[in-house]
């Protein structure tokens, strides 16, 4: 039998959750697991949006809130991500925002799999879950195959980053200024 998209999804969801276990496991491994789950997670998340929760919004309307909802969190750990992207991997800033990190998708993916995967499955025959398998798998290699592009955040991101984190005299900073001083 083919595989159809929430084998698929259900499959990365397992590798991310590998990742994890080897960011606390291998710290020595960190920067090169770190691009690993940069570039997955962030293509995953991208090629699900746009083939898959596009798909169950129009095939079942009243999952429109649930996948508002899946799409919040993809953004809420792309932040996540971000923040660990930016944190030393040896320091010791490192290991709770990870955890942070490792708590906000496992919940996203507790809720993907027991509510938007089962509405999916219900919503679409066979036929058109093996159909998007094939789209989600060139979506999320399209993604992964593209030049690195640098990741950006608004000015307001960083501000509300920066006071987050106590740093003074982040209001006057400019947008530099700001990721300069939450690199640090």
């Amino acid at each position: 039998m083919p595989l159809n998209v929430i084998d698929l999804i259900t499959a990365d969801h397992r590798d991310v959750e590998a990742i994890f276990d080897k960011l606390y496991k291998q710290p020595e491994n960190r920067p090169a697991l770190l691009a690993e789950l940069a570039a997955k997670f962030t293509a995953h998340a991208r090629a699900e949006e746009s083939e898959v929760y596009s798909e169950l919004a129009k095939a079942a309307p009243s999952e429109r809130r649930e996948v508002h909802h899946g799409t919040e969190e993809h953004h809420e750990a792309e932040e996540k991500l971000l923040e660990l992207l930016d944190t030393d991997p040896t320091g010791p800033a490192f290991e709770p925002i990870l955890k942070d990190l490792v708590k906000a998708v496992t919940h996203h993916v507790e809720e993907e799999e027991s509510e938007i995967l089962p509405a999916l499955a219900k919503a679409l025959p066979a036929k058109r879950l093996a159909e998007l398998a094939h789209a989600f798998s060139a979506a999320k290699a399209a993604l992964l195959n593209a030049p690195p592009r640098p990741v950006t955040r608004t000015k307001r991101e960083l501000l509300e980053q920066a006071k987050a984190k106590g740093i003074d005299g982040y209001s006057a900073m400019t947008k530099g200024e700001l990721a300069a001083a939450l690199k640090h």
